[in-house]
């Protein structure tokens, strides 16, 4: 298991995929069916910590999409655009108020109209 919540449970998944996979050619193999089984939970389990159901949608981002992402420094929402992707877990965003570029986990993004930006009072 790594750090990252989000690519253990896409590692989950394959692995669900690759237990479905041997399933196939041997259907009534119990210790594959009880892998399937625990699975499934571990995924299940997985998706409630990362806050999401599988009945939640997901939000679909494009290249350009404004966002808040967090920040990788102080771990603060931010107004952002996105810029690139990087494979399915990641992207590197432009916060707009301060012109600066990060890499953000997909899962780090919200839509704009969730969270509220925190403004920093000058002294």
């Amino acid at each position: 298991m790594s750090d990252d919540p989000q690519l253990d449970l896409l590692n989950h998944k394959l692995q669900l995929q690759q237990v479905d996979a041997a399933l196939e050619l041997d259907p009534e193999n119990g210790e594959l069916l009880q892998l399937k089984r625990d699975l499934e939970e571990v995924i299940k389990l997985s998706l409630e910590l990362l806050g999401r159901t599988s009945d939640t949608p997901e939000v679909s981002w494009n290249v350009g999409d404004q966002c808040m992402a967090m920040c990788s420094r102080d771990k603060l929402y931010y107004r952002a655009t996105i810029l690139e992707f990087l494979g399915d877990v990641s992207c590197v965003v432009n916060f707009d108020m301060y012109d600066t570029t990060d890499v953000c986990q997909l899962c780090h993004l919200k839509p704009v109209t969730t969270v509220t930006p925190i403004v920093k009072k000058k002294k």
